[in-house]
């Protein structure tokens, strides 16, 4: 039996999967980057060559948790307490994309969903490569302040786990990863209805 393919509609799947299909090459290249960066060297976090244009959406990703993770030392500083300080920065960089996802996933908007993991992911894998650092204390500070502000170095040594950095920022790094995934395959578990009318006449 030979199959009429110019008569199969494929825009159902298009429409379900477009964004999962972009996402791929974007996902690939970060999970790439965390591979070089904690099995070979940290510096990979910052100098990992991406193509264009993940290369810009690298900038404006990492500016945005940056940004939302310099925030949170400051919100978390009005406590008064150090270690909640330190810890608030990773703490809001994290917190913030789940809330983002949590409100998609609340209004059932399947692509903000899809967004908000990947949003989940760049975040956990983003405090995943500081904390790997804390026991060399290698990568540059914002602000070029010293080793002696690195935010997982202070707090691992105060908690005595820093001689296990390199597993936290694998366990952050993983986690961060399964998002990714997650993102990808939201199309095939999360479903969203959409609102008909039906006007039914029935002969009685």
């Amino acid at each position: 039996m030979v199959r009429d393919f110019n008569t199969m509609n494929y825009l159902p799947y298009v429409k379900r999967w477009w964004l999962s299909i972009c996402l791929l090459p974007f996902v690939g290249y970060h999970l790439h980057q965390a591979y070089w960066t904690l099995h070979y060297n940290v510096f990979f976090s910052i100098t990992y060559d991406f193509p264009f244009p993940i290369n810009l959406e690298n900038l404006i990703l990492q500016n945005f948790l940056l940004i939302i993770h310099e925030a949170g030392h400051t919100f978390s500083s009005i406590l008064g307490n150090r270690t909640f300080t330190i810890l608030g920065g990773s703490l809001y960089e994290i917190m913030l994309p789940v809330f983002i996802l949590g409100y998609f996933w609340y209004n059932r908007i399947s692509l903000g969903v899809q967004f908000g993991f990947y949003l989940v992911g760049a975040a956990f894998i983003s405090v995943g490569f500081y904390a790997s650092d804390a026991g060399a204390r290698q990568l540059p500070l914002i602000g070029g302040l010293g080793d002696s502000a690195h935010d997982w170095g202070n707090l691992l040594s105060s908690w005595k786990l820093l001689h296990y950095d390199a597993v936290i920022g694998a366990g952050f790094t993983l986690i961060g990863a399964a998002c990714y995934l997650a993102a990808i395959y939201v199309p095939l578990w999360f479903t969203t209805y959409e609102a008909s009318d039906i006007d039914i006449q029935l002969d009685l």
